[in-house]
């Protein structure tokens, strides 16, 4: 150690033992502009010797001049070490301060040792400071902690008009997860979408049986964005929120079942299949839970679904007997097979009913099974040729090709058609293809020239590009709502000049009064046929 670090280091050890903070300061400040690093380094091993009360220069010096800590970095490592050592003189420095520099400092302290018993005060200090900054940090600290002694301290930030104080306060109560914080996070949600997507995020970051159920609640909300960021939340956790939702599949609350049911699908694992399988056995009389509940069971991997055939097939609504049908098609099997077949044969059941939901629904599992069948397959060729729309024509046309049956092709071939004039062109926007189905063919036997978009965006860029004269969208659809949609299109076209109804399954009036608010012409429920919207089409648009 050189001579003159050795007077700096003899002189520091004086005014510290003396408590002069002055003279701590000074000593400090030439001992760390000494050139020579190691004997500097060799001097500040040589400080931790010296009495408790270090720590309160050390860390006031730090404070005042942080960039000893990049330059010196052996210097906070002695802090540190003093802290750990005694974190009760730290906390009662930070309660004690007022000076903005040395809170801050002590703050990134206790962050940086993750000191637990240094959370009680951060919480009382936060209650006697008003600087923005301090505060985020403190709630920051709180935050790497993952720990406090009472969560209601920081409810009240939750609600502060700084946008970063409420991140930071959410991201503290979301990193303490105890059930009276994700109360207070719960409690807070529903007044703004960003926030309450980040407490979301919280509670899917948790996962523990309390928040799983808190975002089994988002099914329910009757605000839009958070029941589908939740519905997106809880899909993203896979099979172990499971068991929790199926809860839902017991409600009154249709919407909330029809949700569920979606979320079942997104997963995609077979142990919801039984319980989904219990909710048809139970018979609902909502055909939107039916329907629901086909289009999730064909969506879902299981080579032993045991259907109600005749209650999905034979439905008397349109739409289930094409989820019915492509859930069959789907986990097709010689058994399936033969209830199928048995229902076509049976005087029992509407076979034309039938052969229209395997057609609408491209069921090319059951098409190819029925082909032998006489009969009926003279019944689907004749379907195919003279009631569907060419895109679907086109799909069996490739169907019979790949499965070498090009001998059958010239029998579905439709008529051709004499050229007609420009028709209305109608866009429909829904993120289940299975709608888009029957969007599809009951816009074709309508007469109306159309478009089908799955995702949202697209349908913007076209809409931007190729302007429609009317548009059908869903309300519940992932990244951008049917509302959300709405809204975009109305800074482009009034209502008068593009109308748009909204189709949905929610019977909440929230929903309907968002929807109308941002511009829809009318609202209509699911399931709908081609007479609904047929209907709905001239309730709205007026040709020019």
């Amino acid at each position: 150690m050189s001579n003159n670090v050795e007077a700096i280091l003899n002189q520091l050890r004086g005014v510290i033992v003396s408590g002069d903070a002055d003279g701590v300061n000074v000593w400090l400040k030439d001992l760390t502009n000494e050139s020579n690093q190691e004997a500097v380094n060799d001097a500040i091993r040589e400080l931790g010797r010296i009495d408790v009360n270090l720590i309160v220069f050390l860390a006031r010096f730090i404070a005042q001049n942080r960039g000893v800590s990049t330059t010196h970095p052996l210097l906070e490592d002695l802090l540190f070490e003093q802290v750990l050592a005694s974190p009760d003189m730290l906390v009662e420095m930070l309660a004690n301060s007022d000076d903005v520099q040395e809170i801050a400092y002590y703050i990134h302290c206790i962050e940086s040792l993750a000191l637990e018993s240094a959370t009680l005060g951060l919480e009382t200090k936060l209650a006697a400071v008003s600087d923005e900054g301090l505060l985020i940090s403190m709630l920051g600290a709180i935050a790497k902690i993952g720990y406090c002694h009472n969560p209601q301290n920081l409810a009240d930030y939750l609600y502060a008009s700084n946008r970063d104080i409420i991140a930071a306060a959410i991201g503290a109560l979301g990193s303490i997860g105890s059930h009276e914080a994700v109360q207070l996070l719960s409690d807070r949600m529903g007044t703004d979408s960003d926030f309450d997507r980040l407490i979301l995020d919280q509670f899917a970051e948790i996962q523990d049986q309390f928040c799983i159920e808190k975002l089994s609640e988002t099914l329910a909300s009757h605000i839009t964005h958070v029941r589908n960021y939740g519905k997106a939340k809880l899909a993203e956790m896979g099979a172990k929120v499971i068991p929790v939702i199926i809860e839902n599949l017991s409600s009154d609350d249709t919407d909330l079942v029809v949700h569920t049911l979606n979320v079942l699908g997104d997963i995609f694992d077979e142990s919801a299949v039984k319980p989904i399988k219990n909710l048809l056995h139970n018979h609902p009389a909502d055909a939107n839970i039916r329907f629901a509940a086909y289009e999730t069971l064909g969506r879902l991997p299981s080579q032993k679904i045991a259907l109600a055939l005749a209650d999905g097939l034979n439905d008397k609504d349109d739409n289930v007997r094409l989820a019915a049908s492509r859930a069959i098609n789907n986990n097709y099997s010689r058994m399936l097979g033969v209830g199928v077949k048995n229902l076509l044969h049976s005087t029992v059941f509407d076979s034309e009913n039938i052969i229209a939901a395997i057609v609408e629904s491209e069921s090319d599992n059951i098409f190819l099974d029925l082909l032998d069948e006489e009969n009926v397959r003279d019944a689907l060729f004749t379907y195919i040729r003279e009631q569907a729309h060419s895109d679907v024509v086109k799909f069996f046309n490739v169907i019979l090709a790949k499965n070498d049956r090009g001998d059958l092709l010239s029998f579905i071939q439709p008529k051709q058609q004499p050229e007609q004039k420009t028709k209305t062109l109608v866009y429909a926007i829904d993120d289940s293809r299975m709608i888009l189905n029957i969007y599809r063919s009951a816009l074709h036997k309508l007469g109306y020239e159309f478009k089908l978009f799955e995702f949202p965006e697209t349908a913007l860029k076209n809409i931007e590009q190729d302007a429609p004269e009317f548009v059908f969208t869903d309300l519940n659809m992932p990244l951008i709502s049917g509302i959300d949609l709405t809204r975009k299109i109305r800074e482009i076209y009034s209502a008068d000049e593009l109308p748009i109804v909204m189709v949905t399954t929610q019977s909440e009036d929230d929903s309907k009064d968002d929807a109308l608010a941002a511009g829809v012409s009318e609202v209509i429920g699911k399931p709908f046929n081609a007479d609904a919207l047929k209907q709905a089409i001239e309730r709205n648009y007026k040709p020019k």
